[in-house]
């Protein structure tokens, strides 16, 4: 039995709607600041079958210690804290060296998956 296009199409909305945290991680999966999805520093776009966060963080925000935050990771929880990460995504590790430093994290969702 296969899901129609608006099936899919309703997941993704759901989505979007309901798992609207964002946690940043060391990259030993670590938290290190969790925000939700309405906060100025992120967008999140549903085009393609895909959903994507996009944070941008820089070395002088809230949550950042600049020399100690190492960042490895981003994970898409529904709760503000606790909870189980729905998903988990690695990149190469990033410590911000200065308040100037700016990292960018794309975290994206496909949905169906497509191997």
């Amino acid at each position: 039995m296969d899901i129609s296009t608006q099936g899919y199409d309703n997941l993704r909305s759901y989505i979007q709607t309901n798992w609207k945290y964002l946690e940043l991680q060391s990259s030993t999966g670590t938290p290190i600041l969790r925000i939700t999805t309405t906060d100025s520093r992120v967008t999140i776009t549903n085009a393609n079958g895909k959903i994507t966060y996009t944070l941008v963080l820089k070395g002088s925000d809230s949550g950042v210690t600049v020399g100690t935050t190492e960042v490895g990771k981003s994970a898409i929880f529904n709760v503000a804290s606790g909870g189980t990460a729905f998903s988990t995504e690695s990149f190469t590790s990033f410590t911000f060296a200065g308040t100037q430093d700016e990292l960018t994290v794309t975290h994206e969702l496909q949905v169906p998956k497509v191997n």
